[in-house]
This record gives structure tokens, sequence and C-alpha cells, in this order.
């Protein structure tokens, strides 16, 4: 058996493999093989044939990036997901909170009022050009990773919550964990760090 846990430890984001399980009608994601107090639980042998054939479409994509547009129109995470044939805007935030995606280059407004990271198309041109030639870059924590300047730098949902508490909301875990589809554990962490930031 393999629990998200286990999967993390293989370098797969415990946030990832709930939006894969949710959308699994489309990604094909395994059913899962039971429940043991509050951990799900997956076939190991099921789970990892399939994150070997899924890493495998994920490389032959590579070559198939929508270059239509203008250089210098700006794209929101979805639009530049799609461009670069990923399941959804997630694996943007993903790669950019791990170093693997460029900054933004402006932002715009999303829905309540938060900033939306957005990116030419030019940049993201430019992205997927790296990503062929990288060989899959570094995993956090090793020699020539990105450096990170606080817990959950570059992260969305950080962001949102030092724009409440900067607002005077008090963020609630447990609202947020149902929001992102993330455990209350991590919610928390979140808004710890995102106290630290704005000192409060």
């Amino acid at each position: 058996m393999i629990s998200r846990a286990d999967m993390a430890a293989r370098g797969v984001p415990a946030g990832t493999v709930t939006s894969w399980y949710r959308d699994r009608t489309r990604t094909g994601h395994p059913e899962k093989a039971g429940r043991i107090g509050r951990t799900d639980y997956w076939y190991e042998d099921e789970w990892t044939a399939w994150y070997q054939a899924h890493r495998r479409g994920k490389v032959e994509s590579l070559t198939r990036v929508d270059r239509a547009g203008q250089p210098d129109d700006l794209v929101d995470a979805a639009e530049a997901a799609r461009m670069l044939g990923y399941a959804s805007r997630y694996v943007i935030h993903a790669n950019r909170r791990l170093g693997y995606f460029p900054l933004p280059d402006a932002y715009g407004r999303a829905s309540r009022g938060r900033r939306a990271p957005l990116w030419k198309r030019s940049t993201v041109w430019a992205a997927a050009d790296r990503r062929q030639g990288m060989g899959g870059g570094h995993k956090p924590g090793t020699p020539g990773a990105p450096a990170k300047p606080h817990p959950y730098a570059g992260d969305e949902r950080l962001d949102r919550v030092v724009s409440e508490l900067r607002s005077g909301v008090r963020p609630s875990a447990a609202g947020l964990a149902a929001d992102w589809g993330t455990s209350r554990r991590t919610a928390e962490r979140i808004i710890q760090a995102a106290r630290a930031l704005v000192g409060t």
C-alpha cells in the first residue's frame, strides 16, 4: 500500500495527488484501496504503474507547445498551463514554487480581489524551451535547487492569506483547507507563514 506521504517521498506533492484523484475520470488515476484512520491508501503496484505511464506521457508532451499569439500578450496560469500541455493551472503554481517556472511579468486581479500572476507568451515559450533541455531540474533541497526566501514562497495560497491578514480578516484553517482541497494542517502552516510575513 502507498499513501500520499509515500508519494511525496517520491517527489509528488500531496496537493497534486489530490488533484489527480479528484479528476480521475480524465487522468485515469487509480481508485483508493482503502482508508485507515484519516489516511488514504492505494495499491502500490497499481499506482506506480500509473505514475510511470503518466510521467512518460508528460515527457512525450514536452515537444507540443502552443506558440500561437503575440509574444507580449499577457496570460494567466490557466492559459500558460494550456500552452504547455499541463492538466491545470496548479501545475504552473507548483512549478513556480519549486523554482522551475519564471516569476510573473505582471499581476492582474482575480476573484475576491487577489493578485493574479501574469506572464508574457514569450516568457512561457522560453520556459518551455528550457524545460525541454533541462531533463527535470533539481529536486527541492538538493544542490543547485533555487533557495526559497521563506516557506510557501511564490504560493498563491500564501498571497491570499497575507492579503486577508492585512485587511483585518482572520482566516479559518478549516475553511481554507476545504477551499484548497488540502489538509487542515497544511492550511495552518500557510497561515503561520503568512503571519510571520505580516508580523501578526
